[in-house]
This record gives structure tokens, C-alpha cells and sequence, in this order.
């Protein structure tokens, strides 16, 4: 960031905040204190009155007031993208407000923003219950092209890993991709074999689940549909050319076509307090909606498309969790557990 953003943006900061200390304002800029001394100075020069208490911090006067605040598109469609992802984690009313809030954003904007925002929102779509439509472990379900073929796969097992932290890129890029409806040319890293190759793709969405955003475009090399999560786009190239957005699916025709979209299955679950504290993370994995505190424990709600993969998951805490809802869940416990009891009741030894 140059310095005459920085100031502007230390203004704003100011407006939004009683009172701020120059530490903080080092720490949110990424500069030292004795940098944000001289923006300080800079903005008292140019008549801004700044208050200052020592041992607290800066403040403005409260008779002073910034002009109406304008968006740019990138920030405007930032805020549309935090509307997707907030639908997953606040309640009815502080979405409302939220909604609220961006229309009014909407309303500042120039004409052919909005055209442009109207067309990006039907090309966004976010899981709203966690990562269970489909967990990294069992992608193939949207044909990820982060995982082998069929020819590829052999026999290799499904491998589960930990929370992934989000390192996802060219989210400014989809999007003026996807709007403008550009082929793409991308060079793709594949999580399980590290091949690199490189793609023409025509987009038509980004779909956010398991903690990543992916890209969903048909592939001229696969020709066909494919699932390219951002953090494994090593490059990102919009072409020149065109495509007709009338000759493929919507996002929403896609998402609708894959397994396991309409067959998610309610389960309730009750942990003891010992194994509740190590859940953690690992709920989102499985489709993790809510919880509800007690006494004696927690009880959680999840949807998940695959029933079998979380009764593995839930083995660990052998007698500590209970199966409030769910047969299937429970019945594939019992087929687990008595394998398990063959297995490790085997008292051969070896002569």
C-alpha cells in the first residue's frame, strides 16, 4: 500500500473507531509507529482535527465528518462474495441487516456496476452447512480435477486430512472472468499425483465448500465439466476470446446434476463433555449445522451425504457419543464395531 492510500485509509480507520492507538494502527497497516506519527501529522496539516490523549490513543473531533463513502467494483464485489459466506454462519436477522447494508451499497454505485454485480451474484454459489457437499476426501463427487482419474486411481484409498487453512488466489480474477464470460487459460496442480497442466477453461461459477473456493468451468482439455479449487491454480491468464454463455450450464444447472446433492441425511449426535472438547474442527467435515449445550454434554446436528465415511470418524470416541437421530449412522457403528471386536478378540498367537 503507498502512502497517500495509507493516509485515506487511517482517515476512514479514525471515523470508524472512538479512539485508536498508535499501536494498533501500526499493527493494522504493517508499518512502525513512527510511520503512522508522520500520516498522522500529514492529516493534521491538511486540517483534519485530530485529537490525541496520551497514554489512550487518536480520535477525531466529533464535529468533524468525511464525505459520502463510495465503493469501487472490486470493493462492491468483495462485499457480495462476504454475503455468500455469511449465509452459512449468521442467524436470520443479522443477515437481513447485512442485505440491507449491501443494498445500500448497491444504490451508490454506477449503472453498469450493478449490471455487473446482478450477473456475478447467479454465478456464486456457498455450501451453507459446512463442507458435507463433498468433503476434500471424497471430491470426485464434482469430478475435482484435484483427484486421478478412474484410470489413475488403481487402488489407492480415500485419505481424510486435517482442517485445511484457506490459501485461495485469483478471486478478483474469476470474477471479471466469469462476468465478461472469458476462456481462461490456467495451469493446474493436481493434490494427489503434484502433475501440472495446462487448461483452456470457460467459467461459469465459483462454489464454496471444504473451506476452499473452486472454480467451475468446462475444460476444453477433459471436454467436459470440471471442479478447479483456486489453491491449486498456479496460474491465471484470461484470453481475448469469448464464449457463448447460452452453450453451457448455469452453476446452479451443474450443481444440480451431481450425486449427492439431494440425498443429505439429518443425523444427531451427543457428545460427552470429554469428547467434545476434541471434536473441534473435525465437525466441518461432516457436515456440522449447530449445537446445543448441556449439562452433561453437547448435542450437534449435522447433514452428511455419506453416513458410512462419518461412523468412521465417530469410532474414536467409542462409548462417549450417542446417536440421537440417524440409523443409518448407528447401524453402520454396530457393523464397525463388531469387525473391530473380531479383529482385536483374536488371541492366536503365533507359534
Amino acid at each position: 500500500m503507498n502512502r497517500f492510500d495509507r493516509v485515506t485509509s487511517l482517515l476512514l480507520l479514525l471515523q470508524t473507531r472512538t479512539i485508536v492507538t498508535a499501536r494498533f494502527l501500526a499493527d493494522h497497516f504493517g508499518v512502525s509507529e513512527r510511520t503512522i506519527y508522520r500520516d498522522i501529522r500529514t492529516l493534521e496539516n491538511a486540517g483534519v482535527p485530530i485529537g490525541a490523549e496520551a497514554g489512550v490513543g487518536y480520535f477525531l473531533e466529533q464535529s468533524y465528518r468525511l464525505p459520502p463513502v463510495s465503493f469501487t467494483l472490486d470493493e462492491a464485489a468483495s462485499l457480495l462474495l462476504g454475503e455468500k459466506l455469511l449465509v452459512a454462519s449468521l442467524d436470520a436477522n443479522s443477515l437481513k441487516d447485512f442485505k440491507h447494508a449491501l443494498n445500500k451499497v448497491r444504490a451508490v454505485i454506477d449503472r453498469s456496476d450493478k449490471d455487473y454485480l446482478s450477473s456475478l451474484d447467479d454465478d456464486i454459489e456457498v455450501l451453507p452447512t459446512g463442507s458435507h457437499f463433498p468433503i476434500d476426501a471424497v471430491s470426485w463427487h464434482l469430478q475435482d480435477e484435484s483427484e486421478p482419474t478412474e484410470s489413475e486411481q488403481g487402488s489407492g484409498s480415500l485419505k481424510v486430512q486435517g482442517v485445511p487453512h484457506s490459501d485461495d488466489h485469483w478471486l478478483r480474477e474469476c470474477r471479471s472472468a466469469l462476468v465478461r464470460r472469458q476462456v481462461v487459460e490456467i495451469g493446474y496442480a493436481a493434490l494427489s499425483s503434484h502433475r501440472h497442466t495446462t487448461r483452456q477453461i470457460e467459467p461459469i461459477g465459483l462454489f464454496y465448500y471444504s473451506w476452499h473456493w473452486h472454480l467451475i468451468a468446462w475444460c476444453r482439455l477433459r471436454e467436459g465439466y470440471r471442479d478447479f479449487r483456486l489453491d491449486r491454480i498456479r496460474s491465471f491468464s484470461p484470453q481475448t476470446e469469448r464464449f457463448a454463455r447460452h452453450n453451457r450450464l448455469t452453476l446452479q444447472q451443474y450443481l444440480d446434476t451431481q450425486p449427492g446433492r439431494d440425498e443429505l441425511q439429518e443425523v444427531e449426535l451427543f457428545f460427552g463433555l470429554e469428547a467434545a472438547r476434541f471434536v473441534g474442527e473435525q465437525r466441518y467435515m461432516f457436515g456440522f449445522i449447530d449445537e446445543e449445550r448441556q449439562p452433561d454434554g453437547v448435542k450437534m446436528r449435522f447433514l452428511t451425504p455419506m453416513p458410512e465415511y462419518m461412523a468412521r470418524w465417530l469410532l474414536q470416541y467409542t462409548d462417549d457419543v450417542k446417536v440421537i437421530r440417524g440409523d443409518s449412522i448407528k447401524k453402520a457403528l454396530q457393523q464397525f464395531s463388531a469387525q473391530l471386536s473380531t479383529h482385536w478378540g483374536d488371541d492366536s498367537k503365533p507359534s
